[in-house]
């Protein structure tokens, strides 16, 4: 609950501070006052989106600070707006975001405006109602469509690609014996281009190897002799000085290199044997690789690719039966799995709606509509009767899927009518008072009601302020009211005013009791200048309670 609430500089407020007790708080005044003021400071509190032209004239910024008691600890929130247009939030004295101060202030706080009961008039919004209150949502209907999407697109994909491919299976069987018959080979192009270039420099090539080798091995005072020479005079000094061998063995390690440069050498030369019929195959060979890259616009690990895909979309053709089978029954897998999430979400919600109803008609023969009757329409399933496969999944939307309508008969005899359609403002602030009492999270929350009594009197304003009275013992309530019935029942009457000092209009609050009390309820139902007997009834008011 709410111990303390402080506002500063918004508009004609100054600076106050109220003090709210448990039960039932009732905020009064005349009209201009600033009572709807208090409401606003709340919702800027809940994170309500703030303008500078709020921050009363000449001051920096405006200041919203509540001090909430709750089980075993306090929680104080607090809001800055600057006339600058920035914000600074607080939770606890540490620096937060407006959407974690909202979040949590939204836990804490519930308003329920007068204006609030418009929603009651869209049937989508009386379903979102219904369905925060059961605690379901539509998460899992929503992914469950999201699949059956996918798997529609699936199988119409396929059906146009095995029709396309059959409309093309002349020019694709064309393409594909037109790569197949090249025989490319990844890497293929890059060898061609290294072998086409040994073999234009095949003769310069040959004659530097037969060089090489004539200068290594079989030339005169060739590197293979000298090394024999110095291997003959090494084995001769062996004989005087035996750790000559280790040298001897270097130069044995030379020579064998030596005769293997030579047959390496040797081999190449057999590769430089080039014939222009070699080279114009190869040519020809690399002129085919590039004719079919430009055609297709790629690289040879492309065309590569384009092949399989090509010869694939053959394959459809052949397989399309099966391929064609194999989606129509994940198609049909995902539609029973929605129409499972659907039927199951439904009965959830039905279930859960006809136990609100009988809440609903308890509470509403409470408020003075004892013959009225409150109903959910049920969703219509035959959207499921068609069959899945040819039924077009847009008739089958979440939204139209879980369609639903508040319904009501005011009068005896009456049929059951969406609620849009019969029910007056009188009736919708009173069933607005029902739902939302129900719809309550939490009983540590404060639910704050502004002016949803506006246009009800009488017998009909009673009840209602018999209503938040007894809804006020279970959490404490917040209630801006004209009504002096409900004003009587208070446990905490505010009263807001308004003067006006040095030029500037300023709203003031406070705290009435006693004959205060009474002059005040006097006022909201005599004027400002109440007879006697109206006085007198407010005292009696008073003292009832």
């Amino acid at each position: 609950m709410i111990d303390l609430l402080k506002i500063s500089s918004i508009a004609i407020i100054d600076e106050i501070e109220i003090e709210l007790g448990k039960g039932l708080n009732c905020i009064t005044g005349e009209a201009g006052t600033g009572k709807s003021l208090i409401v606003d400071a709340l919702k800027l509190l809940m994170g309500a989106k703030a303008s500078s032209d709020i921050v009363r004239p000449e001051r920096e910024k405006a200041i919203i600070e509540a001090l909430f008691t709750l089980p075993g600890k306090e929680i104080v929130l607090k809001r800055e707006i600057y006339n600058t247009g920035k914000n600074r939030c607080y939770i606890n004295g540490e620096l937060a975001t407006t959407s974690k101060l909202a979040q949590l202030a939204q836990v804490l706080i519930h308003i329920y405006g007068q204006h609030q009961y418009q929603d009651l008039l869209h049937p989508n919004q009386q379903m979102h109602i219904l369905e925060e209150m059961a605690g379901i949502q539509r998460d899992k209907i929503a992914e469950a469509y999201n699949n059956l999407l996918l798997a529609k697109e699936k199988l119409l994909n396929i059906q146009k690609m095995i029709e396309d491919a059959k409309a093309e299976k002349i020019d694709l069987e064309y393409r594909v014996k037109e790569l197949t018959s090249a025989r490319i080979s990844e890497g293929e192009e890059e060898k061609i281009i290294k072998e086409l270039d040994i073999g234009h420099r095949a003769a310069n090539l040959k004659q530097d190897a037969l060089m090489a080798i004539d200068i290594l091995y079989s030339g005169g005072s060739s590197v293979m002799d000298l090394a024999g020479q110095v291997r003959r005079l090494l084995t001769n000094m062996l004989a005087i000085d035996p750790d000559i061998g280790e040298v001897i063995k270097g130069i044995d390690s030379i020579i064998a290199q030596i005769e293997e440069i030579n047959y390496n050498l040797k081999d190449r030369i057999k590769g430089y044997d080039f014939d222009h019929v070699r080279i114009q195959e190869l040519e020809s060979r690399l002129h085919t690789i590039g004719e079919l890259k430009r055609k297709y616009n790629t690289d040879e690990i492309g065309l590569l690719n384009i092949l399989r895909q090509l010869e694939a979309r053959l394959s459809m053709i052949d397989d399309g039966k099966f391929l064609i089978d194999d989606a129509k029954n994940e198609f049909e897998n995902a539609f029973s799995s929605y129409i499972k999430e659907v039927r199951s979400f439904l009965h959830t919600r039905e279930s859960f709606g006809k136990k609100l109803c009988t809440l609903i008609n308890y509470d509403l023969a409470k408020l003075g509509m004892g013959n009225t009757k409150f109903s959910i329409q049920k969703s219509d399933g035959s959207v499921f009767d068609k069959n899945s496969i040819n039924c077009d999944i847009e008739n089958i939307l979440p939204s139209k899927a879980l369609r639903g309508e508040f319904m009501i008969s005011t009068n005896v005899g009456q049929d059951m009518l969406p609620l849009a359609r019969i029910a007056s403002g009188g009736e919708l602030s009173r069933i607005m008072l029902t739902l939302k009492v129900h719809q309550r999270k939490s009983q540590d929350a404060t639910m704050v009601f502004d002016e949803i009594d506006s246009g009800i009197s009488g017998e009909t304003a009673i009840m209602m302020a018999n209503r938040l009275k007894e809804i006020s013992g279970g959490t404490q309530t917040i209630v801006v009211t004209h009504l002096h019935s409900l004003a009587s029942l208070a446990d905490t009457h505010l009263v807001i005013s308004k003067g006006v000092s040095g030029g500037t209009t300023t709203s003031y609050i406070k705290r009435v009791a006693g004959k205060e009390r009474v002059m005040e309820l006097a006022r909201m139902m005599g004027g400002v200048n109440p007879s006697d007997t109206v006085v007198a009834h407010a005292k009696e008011l008073v003292n009832r309670t």
